[in-house]
């Protein structure tokens, strides 16, 4: 059983981001996009580049996690939120973009804090959208495949017993045994032992560690080399351990 999961990401979550915002700056300092190709050596516009993604990986990270709570405690749709912390966001980057810019490039002066401040909006609004796109489908999947946790026992009725005049066959899957019968099938938990135990009465033999077969399930034989199996009144094909051939 797993705590609750904190509100601002796990230390996995963001050294997963980073790590991609690592390889992401490297590339661009290897590219050189809008010009910064001539700014100089490779060494520095991947430090340049990797330090612009860092910088918004944090900034961006922070303010849209904060954005999805805040939008599920206040009940505020959440685009709305995210779309603030975009605007904010470009604004606190461009705050450190801009003077790490100018710094090594003092030709980039000329630049206002509004275009410095539009790029960032340009460059990485549609990444912190897609960012917080992922995310929202991560957190579905994570909620989807959670088990569902109660607080007090959970009083289930006992399964319907099974006929042991219609069981055609019982199959392994997994820690659960498939009864196959006449009119369906169903799941039971394992191991077969146990769920041969509470079938009395079945004509068959368990030919292989996985499968049981009632006699009148069988329709044939089967032969590929030197394996067997037995074709089954359903379709399906049951091998036969090298220990049950006789």
């Amino acid at each position: 059983m797993t705590g609750p999961r904190p509100l601002l990401g796990t230390a996995r979550e963001w050294a997963i981001d980073l790590s991609v915002a690592t390889a992401m700056g490297a590339f661009l300092g290897m590219v050189g996009p809008f010009g910064s190709y001539f700014n100089g050596p490779f060494l520095v516009r991947a430090i340049y580049w990797i330090g612009c993604f860092w910088a918004g990986t944090l900034i961006f990270g922070l303010l849209i996690r904060l954005a999805a709570v805040a939008a599920e405690r206040a009940r505020i749709p959440a685009p709305i939120l995210v779309a603030a912390a975009i605007l904010v966001g470009s604004a606190l980057q461009a705050a450190v973009v801009a003077p790490a810019a100018t710094g090594l490039w003092p030709f980039l002066n000329k630049l206002s804090p509004l275009d410095w401040y539009g790029q960032c909006l340009a460059f990485s609004g549609p990444l912190a959208v897609g960012f917080t796109i992922l995310r929202a489908r991560l957190a579905a999947q994570r909620a989807a495949a959670a088990p569902l946790v109660v607080d007090g026992p959970v009083s289930t009725p006992p399964p319907t017993p099974i006929p042991a005049a219609t069981v055609l066959y019982l199959k392994m899957e997994d820690h659960y045994v498939r009864v196959r019968t006449e009119t369906g099938s169903r799941l039971e938990a394992g191991p077969m032992a146990r769920v041969l135990a509470n079938l009395s009465g079945l004509d068959g033999l368990q030919v292989h560690r996985s499968w049981w077969v009632a006699r009148r399930a069988v329709v044939g034989v089967e032969r590929d080399g030197r394996n067997l199996r037995l074709r089954l009144a359903d379709g399906e094909a049951a091998p036969i351990a090298r220990a049950s051939v006789a």
